[in-house]
């Protein structure tokens, strides 16, 4: 089984609007720099390539495992594809994988990338169109800093001095960071991808933590729109810095959640000017 979207891939559809206005002019950017546009509570694009290609435009999501490229973009390039089963959002489904010749975003360029083929319509709703993703498995290879006020990625940052912090752990598959929970150590995938916080309802019933259910959103998924529940959760702090209590709840369907992993923590929960992701010293650190 390939693990592509390691069960991320949903926006709530109340967090789309406002945010239109990201910048498209011409800006300069310094070699280890890339432009990006904020949609939402933090959603990034960026542009670049693919196959020669230019102007794509990519969502950059640390909470996909697999980069992937648009069903359209795959048949304009008449891409072979092979089969493969991913997990999206505790879902298992049937895709379509692929290899690129090149694919490249700001200074990053690789050759023989492997991605999914996937309909990203459904992102549409939350960071208007996109034409690919660039996942965990690409975003790790370099530390990485997001300056939400400049509008730029920036690779190889720095010391990251003065800057709040919590530790990470990394594998192939996932990025999470050490949360606190009503009082006790979690993991949440630290997830680009995601507007808010969502924890596995399930995760709170296995600690017998006390939560309250306030109401429902509409929500679009990889594998179709879906209900989300929302909800006031005990206390929630990371790095001795307490959060919005207020998450959306999900509960898996057709395949298990990933194991000691409780949620996702999407970087706009940290209220951050700068969030980086240190994947040398394992630390997410952030600036408010």
């Amino acid at each position: 089984m390939a693990w592509s979207r390691f069960a991320f891939a949903f926006v709530i559809l109340a967090c789309a609007t406002n945010f239109a206005n990201a910048g498209k002019r011409t800006v300069e950017t310094a070699a280890n720099e890339m432009a990006v546009e904020v949609y939402g509570r933090g959603l990034l694009v960026a542009r670049g390539s693919v196959n020669g290609i230019g102007d794509v435009r990519f969502l950059l999501d640390t909470g996909a495992t697999n980069s992937s490229i648009d069903r359209s973009l795959a048949e304009r390039l008449a891409l072979p594809g092979q089969p493969a089963e991913v997990i999206s959002f505790a879902n298992k489904l049937s895709l379509t994988q692929t290899t690129l010749d090149e694919i490249t975003f700001g200074p990053e360029r690789f050759e023989d990338a492997r991605v999914m083929i996937e309909d990203l319509g459904y992102l549409s709703a939350s960071c208007s169109h996109v034409d690919g993703v660039i996942g965990l498995d690409l975003l790790r290879k370099k530390n990485f800093l997001v300056d939400f006020g400049r509008k730029r990625v920036i690779f190889e940052p720095g010391s990251g001095a003065g800057m709040h912090s919590a530790p990470m752990r990394v594998d192939e598959r996932l990025v999470t960071v050490q949360v606190e929970l009503d009082g006790r150590t979690v993991w949440m995938v630290a997830d680009s991808g995601t507007p808010g916080t969502v924890i596995y309802e399930a995760a709170l019933k296995d600690m017998a933590a006390n939560y309250r259910l306030e109401g429902a959103v509409d929500a679009q998924t990889l594998g179709g729109p879906i209900q989300i529940l929302t909800g006031i959760v005990p206390r929630l702090r990371i790095g001795g810095m307490d959060l919005n209590r207020e998450v959306a709840l999900v509960n898996t369907l057709s395949a298990p959640r990933p194991s000691g992993v409780s949620g996702y923590l999407g970087l706009a929960s940290l209220g951050a000017k700068q969030v980086e992701f240190n994947f040398a010293t394992y630390q997410l650190l952030w600036k408010r």
